[in-house]
């Protein structure tokens, strides 16, 4: 073991260095982004997407030179990043399917970092002309030497298949390469986890007279999912997609309120009775908001017309009962709808 380590040891460390280099990619993704979308490249195409640039130094520093994977920007005569003689120029990346890039990282380290971008915009094609989507100026010399690797984000939710960094200066002074890119990634926002569905309804219980209606309400999360409801009997009660009931006959029926294309359900009791019969009479006693209380002894007619005038009427309006007083000949009193606090009916 020990001897395979002392020949073997140039080996050794290259294994090593290849597995930091492979952790250090890992690492890329962070919370809230993706991991780096663009493969690593051998040449300007792959099936998953192509390399362009506004030039580059000859066959040394091709464009997929910036999608390599390797961080260093040359080893011996051999070199690993994207550059151009020119101190201004674009590198781009085309997807084969639509990308919502909000994040870009850059790598830039190496014996000349005056070549690295200074002043740039990162751009997306929408097809007939180049969408900014991030602007960044003054980044020196010094600040890649300090940072080789500088990532940046930005929001955006459409999707493109092109885009690009379009560097618009340099720090070069005049040197062979004036431009150059070591490695370019790009990355999407990951969606946020999506809100607990839920649903309630504002009454588990509702008690109608035959020919009545009234709604229920339905609250949903979120806010958009769509609600589908039911009725166990129709021919007792029937509601509509609003939440609309309307009692048919006496009896129980189930309201349902689905949310679509889940299993998530609630449900109301409705309880249909039949109208009071003409001949029978009944003390109906009515609580103000204020505390007072009126009472008034009324045929079943009226009792009905009350009802129905009670779930119908809104706000200011009004229902008249006749009272006898003496030595009156006739006496009126009128409720007024919004001032009724609660109601019961007591037959006799």
């Amino acid at each position: 073991m020990i001897k395979f380590f002392k020949n073997g040891f140039l080996y050794l460390a290259l294994i090593m260095l290849t597995l930091v280099s492979f952790n250090v990619e890992d690492a890329q993704a962070e919370d809230g982004y993706s991991e780096n979308l663009i493969p690593i490249m051998t040449s300007d195409e792959s099936e998953f997407g192509k390399a362009s640039s506004s030039s580059t130094w000859g066959n040394n520093t091709p464009s997929w030179k910036a999608f390599d994977g390797v961080v260093n920007y040359h080893s011996g005569k051999t070199y690993y990043a994207w550059g151009t003689s020119e101190k201004s120029g674009w590198l781009a990346y085309e997807f084969t399917s639509p990308k919502a890039i909000s994040k870009y990282l850059m790598h830039n380290e190496g014996q000349w970092p005056e070549q690295f971008p200074n002043t740039w915009t990162f751009e997306a094609w929408d097809g007939s002309k180049w969408i900014i989507l991030d602007s960044q100026s003054n980044v020196t010399r010094n600040d890649w030497i300090k940072n080789p690797e500088q990532s940046f984000t930005f929001e955006n939710t459409s999707f493109y298949n092109k885009y690009r960094i379009n560097v618009i200066s340099t720090n070069s002074t005049k040197n062979t390469v004036n431009t150059a890119i070591v490695e370019l990634k790009m990355m999407e926002k990951l969606s946020t986890p999506s809100e607990p569905e839920s649903i309630t309804l504002d009454r588990n219980v509702l008690e109608l007279i035959e020919g009545s209606e009234d709604q229920l309400t339905a609250t949903v999360t979120p806010d958009t999912a769509k609600v589908i409801w039911s009725s166990s009997d129709e021919s007792i009660a029937t509601v509509d997609q609003n939440g609309n009931v309307t009692a048919i006959r006496e009896g129980q029926a189930i309201i349902t309120a689905k949310v679509e294309n889940t299993e998530l359900v609630a449900t109301a009791t409705v309880i249909v009775k039949k109208p009071i019969s003409e001949s029978s009479s009944a003390i109906l006693s009515i609580t103000l908001v204020n505390g007072i209380t009126k009472e008034y002894d009324v045929t079943n007619a009226v009792l009905n017309n009350y009802l129905n005038w009670f779930d119908s009427a809104q706000g200011t309006a009004t229902f008249k009962f006749s009272k006898t007083i003496s030595p009156y000949k006739k006496v009126t009193e009128y409720v007024v709808h919004d001032k009724i606090a609660s109601f019961e009916v007591r037959e006799y």
